[in-house]
């Protein structure tokens, strides 16, 4: 953005000493980057192809004359800002009026007066200077918006990131034990508000204790990797959500899921555990690592107090597995 003094100046007009006595006096003004046009045709040339902070216009010119340049200027998006100011012989009253309705800054009769024409150039210049300035301002505060909108995007997206991190268990990627409480208690309101089914199915890995002292750490976090993936595959609902309740522990919750549904689903995670092929030979019922589930399930027409209960019975229900010989499912029915 130039300074008053280093502003670009265009003089338009068709007669030479006119242009030549107006050159002078702006130079005399102070005004050292002044370009000289014969005529409205070339004035719009420059002004097209070089930065133009301000325009003398004469208004009498052959072919095309002041008022025409003056129209064009103004029905340019970008040429309507810089500020014109209107020279001519004639001091008509109509014909600035005209000129100033057409979008003129100001409007100058000749012999110039240089006072008044120091004050009048000076002043549509620092007009020019402001608009300039407000428009770095306002590109700097839309870039600046943009910044901080990306900003903010990406501490969104590290923000979601931390969260589901919150959410996941270290080591299988599933839900964990805090996420589950969060779920269950979600879905056990929603059940009740919405007098629907609610199940849950806790499971663990048979003689898991026994496979880490057999294979090692490293291969018992393996195995609760693998459980948990072939688990996950038989989840397919949206709703549906399985966790790492703690250890060889896992449960999953089943909204909107009666007794028999929920039997279901632990049948098809026990016969995917099992067909994992993941050797035991510490096991005492299987020489492939095996799980144990226990089921259980609220109706839409008990009034149960806390989703506390709904977990008590799933683990009856798993511990009655155990009992029995481990590698099955077993369901317990709240009967409220």
């Amino acid at each position: 953005m130039p300074e008053l003094n280093e502003s670009n100046l265009l003089i338009v007009d068709d007669d030479p000493m006119n242009r030549e006595i107006l050159y002078r006096h702006l130079k005399k003004l102070g005004y050292p980057n002044i370009t000289l046009a014969q005529s409205g045709k070339i004035g719009l040339e420059i002004v097209a192809s070089h930065p133009v902070d301000l325009i003398l216009l004469d208004m009498m010119m052959p072919v095309m004359n002041g008022l025409d340049v003056l129209t064009y200027l103004k029905e340019n998006h970008e040429w309507r800002v810089i500020p014109v100011i209107i020279i001519s012989a004639l001091d008509e009253k109509k014909m600035m009026l005209t000129c100033i309705q057409k979008g003129a800054e100001d409007y100058l009769t000749k012999p110039y007066d240089r006072v008044l024409l120091n004050a009048r150039v000076s002043a549509c210049l620092e007009k020019k200077t402001l608009h300039d300035r407000e428009v770095l301002n306002n590109q700097k505060l839309e870039a600046a918006y943009k910044e901080l909108a990306v900003a903010y995007h990406e501490l969104e997206v590290v923000k979601n990131e931390l969260e589901s991190l919150s959410h996941q268990d270290g080591l299988t990627g599933i839900a964990n034990r805090r996420y589950f409480d969060t779920v269950l208690e979600r879905e056990w309101n929603a059940a009740h508000r919405e007098k629907k089914c609610l199940s849950l199915i806790l499971f663990d890995i048979d003689y898991f204790k026994k496979y880490n002292d057999t294979y090692g750490h490293l291969a018992g976090d393996d195995c609760l990797c693998q459980v948990a993936s072939a688990a996950l595959k038989v989840i397919k609902r949206p709703r549906d959500t399985l966790a790492r309740y703690g250890g060889e522990e896992f449960a999953v919750i089943l909204p909107d899921t009666d007794a028999l549904g929920a039997e279901f689903c632990a049948e098809q995670i026990r016969y995917a555990i099992e067909n994992l092929n993941i050797s035991h030979n510490s096991s005492q019922i299987n020489p492939y690592v095996t799980a144990s589930l226990g089921t259980s399930t609220i109706r839409p027409h008990m009034q149960i107090s806390t989703s506390q209960q709904l977990i008590k019975e799933a683990d009856l229900a798993l511990y009655q597995s155990k009992r029995e010989g481990r590698n099955m499912v077993k369901a317990w029915s709240i009967n409220g």
